[in-house]
């Protein structure tokens, strides 16, 4: 397989995307039930986050919220170039699954990075994109991980972070209690660790299961 000497920096990409989603997760969904009282039941977490946090939400409350939104759209950029990496590491031993997976990831970075892009620089526009863009990205992350866990081109417990991220995006939307910084948070951790396995690459790995169909 011919080197692909970009695939570090789309390590890089990731490792960016990712910790930038797990950071701003707080301070965000924090935020949110800041700027709009009563409208959702506080998650457990709140209380012990909200005293902690102040110092990033000193501004007014509706107004801070929509900056950490516009800020945070950019992790959805930062996680195709990964994206297409893994892709391009699959070369011509990418099985159906794999094709037909990251279609779907790369359909549904695009469309929830759109959503979030309306959802906060439209004054809610793009909500409902948002929505079923992390449902199609959370589908898409679990077929790519079944996918993975056949061509072991990624370390098998990477696989498993993917293949998980689709129920875990509905365990994380439940304890974090805010879209788009609870679904997206698995997504954030599988591509952080996406990341340091691409950067920590010095030649670009072969799949072991190229005969494979699905």
């Amino acid at each position: 397989m011919q080197s692909l000497k970009w695939v570090p920096w789309a390590g890089v990409a990731a490792i960016l995307g990712g910790l930038m989603a797990i950071l701003l997760t707080p301070p965000f969904a924090t935020a949110y039930f800041l700027a709009f009282p009563g409208e959702d039941p506080l998650p457990f977490w709140f209380e012990w986050a909200e005293p902690r946090l102040e110092p990033l939400l000193t501004f007014a409350a509706q107004d801070v919220y929509e900056t950490y939104g516009r800020i945070y759209n950019i992790v959805y950029v930062l996680f195709l170039p990964a994206a297409y990496a893994l892709h391009q590491l699959h070369g011509e031993f990418g099985a159906p699954l794999e094709s037909r997976g990251f279609k779907v990831v790369i359909t549904g970075l695009l469309l929830t990075f759109v959503g979030v892009a309306g959802d906060y620089w439209a004054d809610g526009a793009g909500f409902g994109f948002e929505v079923l863009g992390l449902l199609i990205l959370g589908v898409g992350m679990s077929m790519y991980g079944l996918a993975l866990r056949r061509s072991k081109v990624l370390a098998m417990w990477c696989a498993w972070l993917f293949v998980l991220c689709g129920p875990g995006l509905v365990v994380f939307m439940l304890l974090i209690g805010h879209i788009p910084s609870g679904p997206t948070f698995p997504f954030a951790v599988t591509w952080l660790a996406t990341g340091g396995l691409l950067l920590s690459q010095k030649r670009p790995m072969t799949p072991t299961g190229s005969g494979e169909r699905a």
